[in-house]
C-alpha cells in the first residue's frame, strides 16, 4: 500500500487494489502546499473548514462523515469499498466532552491485513473502551501539533496506549501555514531515539515491512501535483 502525506491531517493512499483514499481534505487556506488530488473515497473526521474542504478532491469519491450535520451528533460510519472496510469510533475535538469545540471521529480503516488509525482533531486522551474499539493499530496517524488538538505529550500518550508499529505525526506547523498557533513537529520527536525523518512524502508499507517496535516515521511536505 502507498501512503503519502499531503500536509495537516490530510494523507492520500493507495491500497492493493488501486482504491484511493483521502483523509480530512484541506484547502489553500490552510497552507499553500495543499494539493488537488482524485480519489474513490474520503473520510472527514468533523466539520471544521481545515478538515472538509471537498473541492480539492475530484472524481466522484464517497464521503464517509464522521459527524452528523452541523457536526451535532456522530455518524455510525460501518463501510466497504473493494479492499477498504472503514469504521468510526466516537470522540471529542477537546478535553470537555466537546463543549469548547464539538465532536471528532477516529477512522479506522481495515485495508488488506493491515489495520491503519487516523485521529482527526482529537482533543483528550483515550479511554479503555475507545482503545478497545480502535484495537492495536499497525499505523497511526496521530495530531501532534496542540491547541486545537492533543499535544506532544499526550500523543506519545496515546501511543503508549495503542502500541501501534508506525506512527505518522500530522497536524503540526509546516512552512506558510496561516493562522495556526500550533508546534511543530520537533516538540513531538525531540529526544526520541525511535524516530525516522525520511526526506520524503511518500512511503510504501506491508505488514512484513513494518517495524518490529513501535517507530515514528515523519514524511516530508512537497508542494505540487503528484501521480501515485
Amino acid at each position: 500500500m502507498k501512503i503519502r502525506w499531503l500536509g495537516h491531517a490530510s494523507f492520500y493512499l493507495v491500497t492493493p487494489q488501486g482504491v484511493r483514499v483521502v483523509t480530512d481534505p484541506y484547502g489553500p487556506d490552510v497552507s499553500p502546499a495543499a494539493q488537488e488530488v482524485e480519489a474513490d473515497l474520503v473520510t472527514v473526521s468533523h466539520e471544521h473548514w481545515d478538515h472538509n474542504y471537498l473541492q480539492g478532491v475530484k472524481g466522484d469519491p464517497v464521503v464517509l462523515r464522521g459527524l452528523t450535520a452541523e457536526g451535532e451528533g456522530w455518524n455510525e460510519v460501518d463501510a466497504t469499498l473493494k479492499d477498504v472496510h472503514t469504521y468510526t469510533v466516537p470522540t471529542y475535538h477537546d478535553e470537555v466532552r466537546g463543549e469548547k469545540r464539538g465532536k471528532n471521529a477516529v477512522f479506522v480503516l481495515e485495508i488488506g491485513d493491515l489495520r491503519l488509525v487516523h485521529l482527526g482533531d482529537l482533543g483528550h486522551l483515550l479511554d479503555e473502551e475507545q482503545c478497545r474499539k480502535i484495537g492495536r493499530p499497525d499505523i497511526l496517524m496521530v495530531p501532534v501539533g496542540g491547541y486545537f488538538t492533543i499535544d506532544a505529550g499526550e500523543a506519545w500518550q496515546i501511543v503508549e496506549s495503542l502500541q501501534p508499529r508506525l506512527v505518522l505525526p500530522m497536524h503540526y506547523l509546516t512552512a506558510g501555514m496561516r493562522g495556526f498557533p500550533i508546534a511543530g513537529v520537533d516538540e513531538f520527536t525531540s529526544g526520541r531515539a525511535n524516530v525516522r525523518h525520511l526526506g520524503r512524502g511518500e512511503v510504501e508499507v506491508d505488514k512484513a515491512g513494518l517495524p518490529p517496535e513501535t517507530e515514528v516515521w515523519v514524511l516530508s511536505l512537497r508542494e505540487g501535483t503528484f501521480r501515485l
